[in-house]
């Protein structure tokens, strides 16, 4: 199975000379949600599609839980999830008190084993209309 790329046109002004290129960049063919996964999951195993569901619900929760809690989330041959956090600048350490910090994003990285799929994956050009 291909995944399919389109090419995009960029400029670039940052050296004061505006340069274009093409590049190109990957295409979604879709997405695949919860319901779809469970289906998918249930045909490779022996748990039923309810089973997998359930089980897709609980470890949302629980990777919610422990993201709040301050642990990091390793899911084995998937990848780490984090919180990122923030603040202003202060000149005090005092200063920056728990009502000043901010978290910012969920981050993701991704395990080796999810990597591999990398070298895997074969491209197509979209079709243009």
């Amino acid at each position: 199975m291909a995944h399919p790329y389109g090419v995009r046109k960029k400029t670039d002004a940052s050296s004061g000379t505006e340069i274009t290129r093409y590049y190109a960049v990957p295409v979604s063919t879709g997405t695949t949600q919860s319901k779809e996964l469970a289906e998918i999951i249930a045909d490779r195993c022996t748990a039923t599609r309810g089973d997998v569901r359930l089980v897709l619900d609980a470890l949302s929760a629980v990777v919610k839980e422990q993201l709040k809690a301050g642990k990091r989330v390793y899911l084995e041959d998937i990848g780490y999830l984090w919180l990122s956090a923030s603040s202003e600048g202060f000149d005090v350490p005092e200063d920056c008190t728990p009502s000043k910090v901010q978290a910012k994003r969920i981050c993701f990285r991704a395990d080796k084993e999810l990597k591999e799929v990398l070298s895997e994956v074969e491209f197509v050009k979209e079709k243009t209309v």
